[in-house]
C-alpha cells in the first residue's frame, strides 16, 4: 500500500498539499508522525521491538506505537489506527492524553501518554511492523537508555521522569 502524507510548513500549518512515503520532504516541508506509550496502572511501560524488516531503526526497541499520520488524517486517529495494527490494542480517543509536540525535520512528532490497563496476552503482534513487546518498570527503562537498548531521543529522560512523578503524586 502506498502511504500519502499531508505536507505542513514549520509552525505546523498545512500547506495544501501532499507527499508520497518515500519522497525527499526538502527544506520547509514536514509531514506528521504519532507516537505513543503505554503505561499500565502498576506503573509498567509497554515498548515494541521493531520488526527486523523495518527500513529504519530495525530491531530497536522503542514507544509503544509509532507512524507516520497519512493523508486526511488527524495524529490522535494515526495514533489510534497505529497501536491497533502493530498492538492489535483498542484505544479510545479519551485515552490519549498529548504530552508534548516535537518538530524536528522532517516532521513534527505528537508525543501521546496512554494509561490502560493491558497485559502481554492482549496483545497480537504484526510481525512486518514488530517483532516483539515487552512491559518495563521505571528503573529498568532508564537502565535501558543509560545501556543503550532502546532508541534514546532527547526527550526521554525527562518525559519518564515527569510521567513517574504525576503518578506518584496520586
Amino acid at each position: 500500500m502506498i502511504e500519502w502524507w499531508d505536507l505542513y510548513n514549520e509552525q505546523d500549518e498545512p500547506l495544501g498539499s501532499e507527499i508520497r512515503r518515500g519522497r525527499r520532504l526538502g527544506k520547509g516541508r514536514y509531514h506528521r508522525v504519532a507516537e505513543g506509550w503505554v503505561r499500565t496502572p502498576d506503573g509498567h511501560y509497554l515498548l515494541q521491538r521493531r520488526s527486523a524488516k523495518k527500513k529504519s531503526y530495525p530491531l530497536y526497541w522503542t514507544a509503544s506505537a509509532v507512524g507516520a499520520v497519512l493523508r486526511g488524517e488527524a495524529p490522535e486517529e494515526a495514533m489510534i489506527r497505529e497501536i491497533f495494527e502493530e498492538l492489535g490494542l483498542k484505544v479510545r480517543p479519551e485515552d490519549l492524553k498529548l504530552s508534548l509536540k516535537i518538530t524536528e525535520h522532517p516532521a513534527h512528532y505528537y508525543i501521546y501518554k496512554i494509561e490502560m490497563d493491558v497485559k502481554k496476552e492482549d496483545i497480537i503482534l504484526d510481525p512486518e511492523e514488530v517483532e516483539d513487546a515487552t512491559f518495563l518498570t521505571y528503573e529498568t527503562l532508564c537502565s535501558w537508555l543509560r545501556e543503550g537498548k532502546l532508541l534514546n531521543l532527547d526527550y526521554y529522560r525527562d518525559f519518564f521522569k515527569n510521567w513517574e512523578l504525576e503518578r506518584n503524586r496520586q
